[in-house]
Order: C-alpha cells, then sequence, then structure tokens
C-alpha cells in the first residue's frame, strides 16, 4: 500500500475534521468557512457535518472574529479561527496585543495557568525523553509536575527532570507501564493526554493532537521479533505498520485505515492494524458507518452524531458484526464495505470517509441534503450511469437482442414478457417496468440495494440475497418443487463477470437453456399473473403461459426441450421441476408464481 498523498488544503481539513470529531469544545469560526467551505476549501463540508452552531459564518470583522475567540477559549472553548489573507490581519492583531496579552495583568494575576503549546516527539517509548514546551511553568528542577492520563485510566503523576517557564523535559516512567492499553495478550501503544501543575493546574488536559502515544519499551521484547507483551516493531515510532514507507512517527495513520492514530487511541482501536476486530471490515469504514446510522435526522440542527461505540451499531471492535445489517437494506456490514471498496477502485472515485459510496449506516448511501439540514435520496433511477454502462456494453457486444430457439423469435433482453416491446412504466399486474426494473419500489431513487454497482444489469440485492445468490433462493421461495440435479453457481456482486467468459452476469445464462439471467429472475414479470398461494391444491394450478414458468438455475424451465435439460429422467428417482407437477402424475402444482 502507498501512502495517500493530499493537498496542504486537503489535509488541513481532515485535521479539522478529527478535531471536531473527538472534541465537542471545538469550534470553527471565519468569513465564508460554512455553507462556502471557505475561500480555499480548507473548511468544505464540515458545516454540513457539524452544523451551523460548530461551524460558524462570521461577518466581515477580523477584530470581532478573534476577539469573540479569546472570550470563547477564556470560558473554556477551543475556537479556529480563519483569517482568509493575511492583509485582513492587521485589525485582528490589536485583540491579541490589547486583550490576550494583558489578560494576565487585567485578572491581578488570576488568568496565568501553565500552557502547553508544542510535545515532543508524539510518539516514543517508556524510558524515553520527553520535552513540552509551553508558558507559565516554574525553574529548576523538580519544580513542575505532569500529569498523564489515558481515557478512562488513571492520572499518573511525573516529576520534570528540568524546568524553565517555557519549556519541561522528562524521561517516561515505568509506572506508566501498567496504564497502557491492553488488548487480548498485547500490550498496546496508549495515547496519553497531560496537564502541567506548576503554582496551580493547567486549566484542561492537552487535546488529542497534542498529546503522545506511548509504547512499551521496546528492550523488553521477547519471541520473534516482539515486545513482550507488546506490540511488534512495525507498531514502533520507527516502524512502519502499513508498509507505505513512511515512519509511524512520521504518519498521522500508520495502518492507513482512514482514522487518525489519536483518535484510534481514543476509540481503543490498534493503530497499526486497518481491522482491529479481524471481521475483515476496516476500522474506518465500521466509524463512519456507525456515525452515519447514529443521525437519526430528527435533531435539528441535524449532525452527525459522534462515534457511539457500543452495540448496535458498526462497530470496529466487535468481530461478530460483519454479518449484520444495520441499516436495512438487506445487505451486511461486509457486504456494503465490499462494495464501497469496489467502487472507490473505479476511475474518478476517491477512498475517503467524507461521504462513503456504500455505507451500512444508510439505505440510500447517494444523498443529497434538503430542508436545510436533512438527508435525502439522490441516485435516480432515470439515467443512472450503470444501466447506461451496462446497456452501452450490451449494444457494442451484441447481446442487447435474445433469440429464443424454442420460439424461432428475436426479442429485446428486457422484454421480459415476450410482447414486443420494452414498458416504461408498470403495467397493471406487474411488479415494476421493464425499462426501470432496478426501482423495485418505484420511487425513483436507488437504495443501495436496487443500485448495480458492477454494472452487470443484475440489482446489488439479487446478487447477494436475492435471485441470483444461487439455487438456494428458489429452493426456498419454490419449496415444493424439486430442485435440479446441478446446483449452477450464483454470480459476484462486485464482478460483471463472474464466471470469466466475456458475458456481463445479467445477460449470461447459469444453467445454459439460451435464456438469459434478466429474462428469469422474476415469474410475475415473465409471465404477467399474480402472486399465488404458496399452499394451491396440485389440482389448482394454472400451467400457462408456458414461459412464464422460470428458474435460472434449472435448465427445464421453463423449457423442457431447451439444450440442457435432460432427455431423460433417472430410474425410479422424483423428477426435478417440472417433471414432478400434476400434469406428469407428481404432486406439485403446474405452476405457481410467487416472485
Amino acid at each position: 500500500m502507498t501512502a495517500e498523498k493530499m493537498a496542504l488544503a486537503k489535509a488541513i481539513n481532515e485535521s479539522l475534521r478529527t478535531a471536531l470529531d473527538t472534541d465537542p469544545k471545538v469550534l470553527i469560526m471565519g468569513e465564508d468557512v460554512g455553507k462556502l467551505g471557505g475561500v480555499f476549501r480548507v473548511t468544505d463540508g464540515l458545516q454540513k457535518d457539524f452544523g451551523e452552531s460548530r461551524v460558524i459564518d462570521t461577518p466581515l470583522a477580523e477584530s470581532g472574529i478573534v476577539g469573540t475567540a479569546i472570550g470563547l477559549a477564556l470560558r473554556g472553548y477551543r475556537p479556529v479561527v480563519e483569517i482568509q489573507f493575511d492583509g485582513f490581519v492587521f485589525p485582528a492583531y490589536d485583540q491579541i496585543v490589547t486583550q490576550l496579552a494583558k489578560m494576565h495583568a487585567r485578572s491581578l494575576g488570576k488568568v496565568k495557568l501553565p500552557v502547553v503549546t508544542r510535545v515532543s516527539p508524539l510518539r516514543l517509548e517508556i524510558g524515553q525523553k520527553l520535552e513540552i514546551r509551553g508558558r507559565h511553568f516554574l525553574r529548576g528542577r523538580n519544580k513542575n509536575t505532569v500529569v498523564f492520563k489515558r481515557d478512562r485510566g488513571k492520572a499518573v503523576f511525573v516529576k520534570a527532570d528540568v524546568g524553565t517557564t517555557k519549556l519541561l523535559r522528562l524521561t517516561v516512567p515505568a509506572k506508566l507501564q501498567k496504564e497502557l492499553r491492553v488488548q487480548g495478550s498485547a500490550t498496546m501503544p496508549t495515547l496519553f493526554r497531560i496537564r502541567v501543575l506548576a503554582r496551580k493546574f493547567g486549566k484542561r488536559f492537552t487535546k488529542a493532537s497534542l498529546s503522545p502515544v506511548i509504547a512499551p519499551k521496546s528492550a523488553d521484547a521477547s519471541g520473534p521479533g516482539g515486545v513482550a507483551g507488546g506490540p511488534s516493531p512495525q507498531s514502533l515510532p520507527d516502524g512502519d505498520c502499513n508498509g507505505d514507507g513512511v515512519k509511524n512517527a512520521d504518519s498521522a495513520d500508520d495502518d492507513g485505515d482512514l482514522v487518525a492514530d489519536t483518535l484510534e487511541s481514543q476509540l481503543g482501536t490498534d493503530p497499526c492494524k486497518m481491522d482491529t476486530d479481524g471481521d475483515g471490515v476496516e476500522d474506518g469504514y465500521e466509524y463512519r458507518s456507525a456515525i452515519d446510522l447514529n443521525n437519526d435526522e430528527y435533531q435539528d440542527p441535524n449532525v452527525s452524531m459522534p462515534y457511539p461505540g457500543k452495540r448496535p451499531y458498526p462497530n470496529p471492535l466487535d468481530k461478530d458484526d460483519a454479518n449484520t445489517d444495520y441499516d436495512g437494506d438487506s445487505l451486511t456490514l461486509v457486504e456494503e464495505y465490499k462494495l464501497w471498496k469496489f467502487s472507490y477502485s473505479r476511475p474518478g472515485k476517491v477512498r475517503s470517509l467524507d461521504s462513503l459510496y456504500y455505507s451500512d449506516g444508510m439505505q440510500y448511501s447517494i444523498y443529497k441534503f434538503a430542508d436545510g439540514d436533512r438527508r435525502k435520496p439522490a441516485l435516480s433511477a432515470n439515467g443512472y450511469e450503470k444501466t447506461t454502462e451496462f446497456e452501452g456494453w450490451l449494444s457494442a457486444s451484441g447481446h442487447a437482442t435474445v433469440y429464443l430457439p424454442n420460439e424461432d423469435a428475436r426479442y429485446s433482453l428486457l422484454d421480459v414478457n415476450r410482447d414486443g416491446s420494452v414498458s416504461t412504466t408498470t403495467q397493471s399486474g406487474y411488479l415494476h417496468s421493464e425499462r426501470f426494473y432496478l426501482d423495485r419500489d418505484g420511487d425513483g431513487w436507488l437504495s443501495d440495494d436496487e443500485r448495480d454497482e458492477d454494472a452487470d444489469g443484475l440489482a446489488n440485492f439479487v446478487e447477494t440475497h436475492g435471485m441470483m445468490m444461487g439455487r438456494s433462493w428458489w429452493d426456498q421461495k419454490y419449496d415444493r418443487e424439486t430442485p435440479f440435479h446441478i446446483s449452477y453457481a450464483g454470480t459476484d456482486v462486485a464482478d460483471p463477470d463472474t464466471d470469466g467468459d466475456g458475458v456481463r452476469d445479467g445477460a449470461d445464462d447459469q444453467d445454459h437453456d439460451d435464456i438469459p439471467n434478466l429474462m428469469e429472475l422474476s415469474r410475475n414479470m415473465a409471465s404477467g399473473r399474480a402472486f399465488d398461494d404458496p399452499k394451491t391444491d396440485k389440482n389448482a394450478g394454472i400451467p400457462t403461459p408456458d414461459f412464464g414458468r422460470v428458474n435460472p438455475f434449472n435448465p427445464c424451465l421453463p423449457d423442457i426441450h431447451s439444450r440442457t435439460c435432460p432427455r431423460y429422467q433417472p430410474l425410479g428417482a422424483t423428477g426435478w421441476a417440472p417433471f414432478d407437477s400434476s400434469a406428469y402424475g407428481g404432486d406439485d402444482p403446474n405452476y405457481l408464481v410467487l416472485n
């Protein structure tokens, strides 16, 4: 895996997003930073995701912007201010000189708390030196106390070896070992927030971006290249978790799962593993899906809630949730993850958590904002790019028209009921139109299950849990019909040509009966008949129209004279459909329409 390259503005945007995600006290203020996303798009998309109360469009008043930020900071907030151009900074400079710089004197010394401005290095081991820069420290050895505290952990007090008013140096002590996070039998690198006690305590612990990640001492290594009860060398500051050629100490996302190391330490995931729980789904994908699912659409203003970190949400720490369908679109977490990976591998797509092409937290992952802050479906069935791609392939490959030997006639592949035309609206008695068959509910928009990501003419649901998943679907749906004795393979939702024969799956023919898969998906669409009662008496079965009794995994349906339907039945064995029906002396009605 190679290191992800991004523009400086994009990198700042990602950092601001992480800060907003992890600290509710963080605010962004400035001219045009909200809806416009900043003149250089540094804040693009942040107001949409975090709301107008967190990303604030201000008036054209630089002095007011910085002055407000100073007041917010005094009240415990962490404002991030954008001044559009350096030429506009001079009005704001007045606030810095006359307000911020004099706040200590004006408060009669009350506002004089130790402040941490830099910690170096941000990744180190127990026993190594840590340097803290800031203000209002005490001069001398052992005069200042540094407090280390991991999330949900105990505070550990450490005396600074060296102290000046602006610099502290100390050795990370062994007593921090017992506070390191443990995963299974391994002791993992852990993020510690720090706070300095000089004459008084600093106002708060450092935010994640100023907090060091501390690993066990590598000198304790035992076994094949690892730390006793600790991480492998790849996870240490000089290691390279994802093999991208960038040392962990110089990378904000060591494992490349799109979740910053500082945030992973807070979530409890392993910053050196893309898939902490080993369920086959990357941590970043599960994290973002959980945020999407937790957005209940009823808040006002409506924003994505922080990652809940507990069940029943997609959880990078739950090894058993890969086969769960959280958002109710029939696609499981691992299936939507597979589709997401397939989608971003296509030209023009990007691998990002900003807006997942497929999320297990939304039925309509392609959406737009309406009514200000409500997500609404945005992928129209009319003009869907995958349908256009599939139909373009049909025309170029010669598969748009189908020759059916039993009728000695040609039909459009989409003319499922063989009436000589392709319907564009839902006709009486039919489930949906032939032209817009992907839009099964007829709302005009495509949900994740209705989409056809691999552009093979088959909806995602059809290939994962529907008619083309394999013979088992038909065996269960038509459990009174005896299955054909050969179990033909189903199709793959992320492969347009599952069997590799050059024909896309929708136009292919699993049972080689010369009727393409698309024409054998639905007995209702092929016949126009209403659904039958599954318990219909054997003598009440309707035998017509015979071409409507489709099954893509049985070459004798609908045509017993197809080139792959056996010419003889096994002696003494129960015949497969249709030879198990009442017309042939069997006890199954001839035939039922259940899909």
